[in-house]
């Protein structure tokens, strides 16, 4: 199986906060994710080379226009969102995965679509 993993589950991994299984579970993120991960505020040298580090262990998903587009639709009816969270919701609808998060409050109706989509 496969999941989309948001940017404040990895940081929450990296920082040995949430486990995320071994066995089973396949996990990718998007470039979104990545740019996210690499700006952080306080994430120091030693942090930025861990980060890499983790980077190729999953795989890393490219906005494609399929997906700009389905973040632009999403977007219309969701005007309140940001449009890195409305990339990465619209990652995972267009691969037809689960987007793991701890901030259901920025995808609170999106998420929705997602679960759905993803059943």
């Amino acid at each position: 199986m496969r999941v989309l993993l948001d940017t404040n589950i990895v940081i929450y991994h990296l920082k040995g906060d949430v486990i995320l299984p071994q066995i089973g579970v396949s996990f990718v993120i998007s470039v979104i994710t990545q740019a996210e991960l690499l700006r952080h505020p306080q994430a120091m040298d030693n942090d930025l080379a861990l980060i890499e580090a983790w980077f190729t262990t999953v795989d890393i998903i490219p906005i494609d226009s399929s997906i700009a587009r389905r973040a632009a639709e999403i977007g219309r009816n969701h005007r309140s969102y940001k449009l890195p969270d409305l990339l990465i919701a619209a990652t995972a609808l267009e691969l037809g995965i689960p987007l793991v998060t701890k901030n259901t409050k920025d995808f609170m109706n999106i998420l929705r679509l997602i679960v759905k989509e993803s059943v």
